[in-house]
């Protein structure tokens, strides 16, 4: 009996590892798209003082050129508009041609890993040899079929550590 028992237990073990993987996939899946941004909040506080200070960016503060696109092969890239958006306001430096800032940034592979999200930069031939930055890994506060909230850390320097909470809305 004891045999029999020991056996079911095991059973269900690999059972629930099995399901439980299959969901983090699902998750993965669901991610897969565009998502446009529609809200930032970012929070600072200064190491050596305690203080803090916090900015919230509505949806009006951003257009289409703000947003993730996540594809299927698991590679992706964000665009960033012309804004740049900090504690303090908001600006739209130009570059040396009088144009507004802002890009895009290629990942080369992502993955979600529970409430993970993990980024590859792509490779940027810098120079010959040189060793290229590790995963960035931002946490997922909320994924669902039409919002996405990505929680980071901005700067976690020795004077301050920002964070950003990102609010985005799945592309129809």
């Amino acid at each position: 009996m004891k045999i029999k028992y020991l056996f079911i237990m095991a059973a269900l073990a690999l059972c629930l590892y099995a399901c439980k993987k299959g969901s983090s996939n699902k998750s993965s899946a669901s991610i897969v798209g565009r998502w446009y941004q529609n809200k930032l909040t970012i929070n600072q506080q200064t190491i050596s003082t305690g203080a803090t200070a916090s900015a919230t960016y509505p949806a009006m503060d951003f257009d289409t050129t703000y947003y993730w696109q996540f594809n299927n092969d698991n590679t992706a890239f964000v665009s960033s508009g012309a804004t740049i958006f900090t504690v303090t306001g908001k600006s739209s430096p130009l570059n040396g041609n009088g144009q507004p800032l802002g890009g895009k940034a290629y990942y080369r592979w992502y993955k979600v890993s529970g409430s993970l999200l993990i980024l590859q930069l792509g490779f940027i031939p810098t120079c010959y040899n040189c060793s290229q930055p590790g995963p960035d890994t931002v946490k997922i506060i909320q994924l669902d079929a039409n919002t996405l909230v990505l929680h980071e850390n901005v700067d976690t320097s020795s004077v301050y550590k920002v964070t950003a909470d990102s609010y985005y809305t799945r592309a129809r």
